[in-house]
């Protein structure tokens, strides 16, 4: 099966090799010769905050600052090699890249999820869907402050003055209904999901519960994280990513689909499971249990699709 990210397992490989080689004094260091605030990274253990520091420079496609700093102090450990996120994610049209790209109009990263057949729903029956391109992560309030501030569009409630809170940019957009959702996706010249697509991209092909695999494991935001709202989107990267690469498909926020969840089409499905949700309910094939298109709440977001012929 094809992988939307290369350099997955070496993630973890890193991430285990930083934990086994620097404590948390020595991470403070580190921190301060790549010009970073040890205490802006996520967490409060050796782990997590490992974790957030690959994270960050993993976005930004910086990973090999962190690797050359980390050869200069540790130069016999066996560290991996990277291709940075930036030249693996080409912008514009997807043609550049077979595996990933950036939607130029929204900032999204979309991921290439390949044609074929894959194992749908708790009775795993055998479906299947052509290529699309699912997004890596939920809209954040930064992806939609763009919308919003291109149409006039109004913002949601919680946003103050018509802005979101600066510490939230990253964080998944809520208080969003389907309508908002299909209205950012008609800007965007994207579209909403559907329910299967939603699936494939969130289990892969063999029919796993999780992202991850079958056994409940803490790699996302639900309640018993006890975090009690949503976190950065890939706060759980690797470890809770989807077999595509797809962060957040399980916790954080429920996220809207472009399929109706009942027979007299009133209800829109709604997957994966927000913060304040029970381990249950993130498995990939649950739903939220018949919610109207026009409701907005503070666990419910969404994510883009774009079609295998952009």
């Amino acid at each position: 099966m094809p992988s939307a990210d290369p350099n997955r397992q070496k993630l973890t490989q890193l991430r285990k090799l930083l934990i086994q080689h620097f404590s948390l004094d020595e991470l403070r260091v580190l921190c301060f010769d790549l010009n970073l605030e040890y205490e802006d990274l996520p967490g409060d253990t050796r782990t997590t905050k490992m974790h957030g520091l690959i994270e960050y420079l993993q976005r930004r496609g910086e990973l090999s600052r962190l690797l050359n700093e980390a050869m200069d102090h540790r130069p016999n450990v066996a560290w991996p090699t990277f291709v940075d996120g930036n030249s693996t994610a080409q912008k514009g049209e997807p043609a550049g890249n077979p595996q990933s790209f950036i939607h130029e109009k929204s900032g999204l990263e979309m991921l290439l999820i390949p044609a074929g057949e894959f194992l749908y729903g708790e009775e795993k029956e055998l479906k299947f869907l052509p290529d699309f391109w699912m997004a890596k992560t939920p809209v954040t309030n930064a992806h939609y402050a763009k919308f919003v501030q291109s149409t006039g569009y109004k913002p949601p409630d919680h946003w103050e003055n018509g802005e979101y809170p600066a510490e939230l940019a990253n964080h998944p957009v809520v208080y969003v209904s389907w309508h908002d959702a299909t209205a950012y996706s008609k800007w965007a010249g994207l579209q909403l999901p559907a329910e299967q697509q939603w699936e494939k991209a969130a289990r892969g092909q063999d029919g796993r519960e999780y992202p991850w695999g079958n056994e409940w494991k803490p790699y996302c935001n639900t309640d018993e994280a006890r975090i009690d709202g949503t976190t950065p989107v890939g706060y759980y990267s690797p470890f809770g990513d989807s077999p595509y690469g797809c962060v957040d498909m399980s916790g954080n926020v429920w996220e809207w689909t472009n399929s109706w969840r009942d027979e007299k089409n009133q209800c829109r499905a709604l997957c994966g499971g927000a913060y304040d949700s029970s381990p249950r309910f993130a498995r990939v094939f649950e739903h939220y249990y018949k919610h109207s298109p026009d409701g907005a709440e503070h666990g419910l977001g969404f994510r883009m699709i774009a079609s295998s012929t952009l």
